[in-house]
């Protein structure tokens, strides 16, 4: 995972590095009010998410369950440099963990709404870096969890007792714009414990993410 990020990483530096020489003459951050119209997309994605889980020092990093996002965009100008994203996404989530035999997977599923700010370098009128980061706050709507243990097996809602529907935490983000097609990543740091009587133990979300985008 974190080699993909790196990779994802070197990939934008490398685009921005480039059209800098292309277009030398754009500034850095533009505090000019805006005349772009509010503007809509759509987005879908692979996700790589697990969960940490904690108690009394003690913490336990599954392993990462692939998933998916699609949802719609909305981009609020407010500035040249500076706009604010939001939207609705559909997400699965989770995690995948094999002990001694024994194998779980969790698949929750959310709606999403993250409200980003998001920071624009135009290298062009058709390409552009945006950086984005704030909070994001979800809602569990479906969702499996799986156990098999020496031949016996088990299916049942994730959403069950002791498992907190609401989710919420930090989203950062960087992508291109290229004409109407958008590409980037995203990394969602829940803050929040899913866990209702949680008792010192802790459940948190992690997903990162990499999407594709068309803008209309």
């Amino acid at each position: 995972m974190k080699k993909i990020f790196l990779a994802l990483v070197c990939i934008l530096c490398t685009l921005t590095v480039s059209a800098q020489y292309a277009g030398e003459s754009a500034s850095f951050f533009s505090a000019q009010r805006s005349e772009q119209p509010v503007t809509w997309g759509i987005r879908g994605g692979v996700n790589f998410s697990k969960m940490t889980m904690s108690s009394d020092g003690y913490s336990l990093s599954p392993s990462n369950n692939i998933g998916y996002n699609v949802g719609i965009c909305v981009d609020i100008p407010m500035l040249e440099s500076l706009y604010l994203q939001s939207g609705l996404y559909w997400t699965v989530k989770g995690y995948k963990m094999e002990d001694g035999g024994e194998k779980v997977t969790a698949t929750p599923s959310y709606l999403e709404i993250p409200i980003l700010a998001s920071y624009r370098y135009y290298f062009s009128d058709y390409t552009h870096l945006q950086i984005n980061f704030g909070p994001y706050f979800a809602y569990g709507v479906a969702g499996k969890y799986k156990w098999e243990y020496d031949g016996e097996k088990a299916d049942e809602d994730f959403f069950g007792d002791g498992i907190k529907r609401f989710d919420a935490g930090f989203a950062m983000g960087a992508g291109m714009t290229f004409g109407h097609i958008f590409v980037g990543f995203n990394y969602d740091l829940g803050l929040a414990n899913l866990l209702e009587d949680s008792d010192g133990v802790s459940w948190k979300n992690r997903t990162f993410s990499i999407n594709l985008g068309y803008n209309f």
